[in-house]
Order: C-alpha cells, then sequence, then structure tokens
C-alpha cells in the first residue's frame, strides 16, 4: 500500500482538527498538492557527441568557491562543476572539496586564459596539481569570441593535451556564439561551446547557432543563466537578494533547459536554499508563470542590463568597447563580484579606462533593447575606474 494519503484522507484529516486551527478546504488542497508532489531530482543530459552525462543544473564554481554548497551538490548528484585558471585560488579550494570522492563521477571543466602555445600547456598541469587530479574532463580556453583568438599555436596546443590524455574533451568558452559557431565546426577540433545564454539575452542568432552546433554533434553549455534573473535591488544595487522566495533563477533555468541542444547550466551558487532551488529546474515543467515571471524581470532590468546583442560594437567615437563594459559592470550589480568587475575594466588599455563619457554633451549608442548606455557606462567608469 502506498503510504502517500489519499486526497479524501487528507483533507477529511483537516476537517477533524480543533476549530481553533481549522483552515480553509482550499488551502488544505494546497497543502494535500505539496504534500504529494514528487521530489526534485536529477536530469542528466547529453552533452554532444561526448560519452558525458552532465547534470542539466551544474555549477558555476567562480571566483569564491562556497564549499559547504559545493559539497552539498556533491551529494545531491549535481556532477558538472566549472571553474578557470584565473578565477584566483577556486581550482585549488574545489580540488579540496572533492578530495576523497570519487573521480569518475565527477565531470570538471577548466580554462585556460592563456594564447600561447607553451603558456597553455603550462596552464592545464598548473591546473591538474591545483584541482588533485591526473584529467580534466573538458579543457577550455577562456573568453573566445574571434576565431583570431585562437591562433594555430593554442590549437596545437589543445590538441596535444587531449592527446596526452590530460584532457579528455576541448572546448571554449565566449560571449558572442554567433561569430565562433562557423570557426568550431570548421576546425574540428572542439567538442564543446560554452556560450552566454539566458532569458533576457537568447534571441535569435544565439538559438540558430545552438541548433547549427546541435546538428554538428558539438556540445553547448550555458553560462550567465541567471545573472539577469537573480533577483538583486536593482534600485541601488546593492547586489543583495530580494525577499525569499523570489524564483526569477529556477524560472530561468528551466527556461533555457527547454532546448535539448543545451547540455547543462553553469550558474554561481552561494547558498544552499539557492542550490536547492535552481536543483527543481531539472524536473519541473516549464510553465506560464515562469514565462510571465521571466518577463517582468526582463522589464524591470531593461535600463541597464546589455543584452549582449553587439549592435553597438565598435560605434564609440572614443573607442570605448561598449558591449564588454557593460558586461564588466554587470558582474558587479548584478553578480555582486566587484573583483571579477574590477579586474576585467583594469584588463582594458589606460587610453580606454581614461575615457569619462560625462564629458560627451550626447551618446553615440541607442540600445535597440533599452538600456541606458551613457548611465552605464559612466556609472562603470566611476566604479571601477
Amino acid at each position: 500500500m502506498s503510504s502517500n494519503p489519499s486526497r479524501r484522507q487528507f483533507l477529511q484529516a483537516g476537517m477533524a482538527l480543533p476549530a481553533a486551527g481549522l483552515v480553509s478546504s482550499n488551502s488544505l488542497e494546497s497543502a494535500f498538492q505539496e504534500a504529494t508532489k514528487e521530489p526534485p531530482k536529477v536530469v542528466y543530459r547529453t552533452l554532444g557527441k561526448t560519452d558525458l552525462k552532465p547534470s542539466g543544473v551544474g555549477y558555476g564554481i567562480g571566483y569564491v568557491p562556497y564549499t559547504d554548497v559545493v559539497a552539498r551538490a556533491l551529494d545531491m548528484g549535481v556532477n558538472y562543476y566549472d571553474t578557470a585558471r584565473d578565477y584566483k585560488d577556486s581550482e585549488r579550494i574545489f580540488g579540496g572539496v572533492i578530495k576523497g570522492r570519487q573521480r569518475d563521477k565527477i565531470i570538471i571543466a577548466t580554462k585556460s586564459p592563456s594564447y600561447k602555445k607553451e603558456r597553455i600547456l603550462q596552464d592545464i598541469d598548473t591546473s591538474l596539481k591545483e584541482l588533485g587530479t591526473d584529467y580534466i574532463d573538458i579543457w577550455h580556453l577562456h573568453a573566445r569570441d574571434t576565431p583570431a583568438s585562437i591562433p594555430d599555436g593554442a590549437l596545437e596546443a589543445m590538441q596535444m593535451c587531449k592527446k596526452s590524455g590530460k584532457a579528455r574533451y576541448l572546448g571554449f568558452s565566449c560571449h558572442r556564439p554567433y561569430s565562433m559557431v562557423d570557426f568550431i565546426i570548421k576546425t574540428k577540433v572542439f567538442d564543446v561551446m560554452q556560450m552566454t545564454y539566458s532569458y533576457p539575452i537568447g534571441g535569435r542568432l544565439r538559438n540558430e547557432a545552438v541548433d547549427k552546433l546541435r546538428e554538428a554533434g558539438i556540445g553547448v553549455i550555458a553560462m550567465k543563466v541567471v545573472v539577469a534573473v537573480s533577483g538583486l535591488n536593482l534600485a541601488d544595487f546593492s547586489a543583495k537578494p530580494r525577499a525569499t522566495g523570489n524564483e526569477g533563477p529556477l524560472s530561468g533555468i528551466k527556461w533555457v533547459l527547454t532546448n535539448p541542444g543545451r547540455g547543462t547550466t553553469v550558474p554561481h551558487m552561494k547558498t544552499i536554499p539557492e542550490l536547492e532551488m535552481n536543483f527543481r529546474a531539472m524536473s519541473e515543467p516549464y510553465t506560464a508563470k515562469d514565462e510571465q515571471l521571466l518577463y517582468v524581470l526582463n522589464e524591470q532590468i531593461r535600463p541597464n542590463y546589455c543584452r549582449m546583442c553587439y549592435d553597438c560594437d565598435g560605434r564609440c567615437p572614443k573607442g570605448v568597447p561598449v558591449p564588454d563594459v557593460l558586461r564588466f559592470l554587470a558582474y558587479h550589480d548584478f553578480c555582486g563580484n566587484y573583483h571579477q568587475a574590477s579586474m576585467s575594466f583594469k584588463g582594458l588599455s589606460k587610453e580606454i579606462r581614461d575615457v569619462r563619457c560625462g564629458d560627451c554633451s550626447e551618446c553615440a549608442i541607442r540600445c535597440p533593447n533599452g538600456v541606458h548606455v551613457q548611465e552605464r557606462l559612466i556609472r562603470a567608469q566611476e566604479l571601477l575606474g
């Protein structure tokens, strides 16, 4: 006999409560639905032509790994973890969390920021040491948005990493996937692409990129999936979550996973409740309620969040790389990560860092998505410069 109470038994039990504790039949109905709901579970997906089966919700370790949350994710069955060589001590800290765990149950992806062959080969050796493992499941080149950013020496180094067994599969991360699709298919070197993809920045070009990659058998990892819908206090950019119960990230991940071409997602999670909420995205359907929530959030952030359409790229008369600067600012305003925002901004040339957009009487950029570009650039320059 099932241990779950029938609907009639459950409601009868509620009606037997003392008068002082009476609840409405609607409340009892809701309580019954909650009590009999299937618990969330891990759903493993296909990642291109690789033999990897990542959980639909992975984990972006980020600059500051929250070790208790990572450990809980491992216990729950989340098996995909993304980090990078240039995320401070991220690899070493994550390596400490997985020490003693069954290695073949964990998919580790990390990245090299380097462009030269010798440095990439050095980077993978350093990553292996920091992580405490003898192989990387997916070895990425970090942030490559143009074919020129992956020179022949880098391609050779990546192939050497795979041939030596230090890397099982190869990939790169990028913010402009539609600029790299033909390249990745033509080179036949890379097995996966990690791309920016979320409800606000999906769009036709990214959808077409996913479709072409899927057809070619190249796996897709979605990043930045919850940045825009994380429920930050946008009024003062305090980077603090709103009241508990905000399920923007849950709806955002569910939306991303509706496309079978996306193998996994890598949200960064700071708390166990956040992890447990996002975990539900793998087994809950995407509903009209989710769609409505994402629409509302999208409208709230419209003036402040860049959709990465790159329509403004190269259009600033003073040479400011507008899409990049807006992305750097988003690391702070939407992720609460000043370090990443500041370090990224400081990577620009001094000439560009010294530009002050407040000196312009009128901005040359008119964003088709409604972003207040000049205000955002001024904020970035004041905050990060």
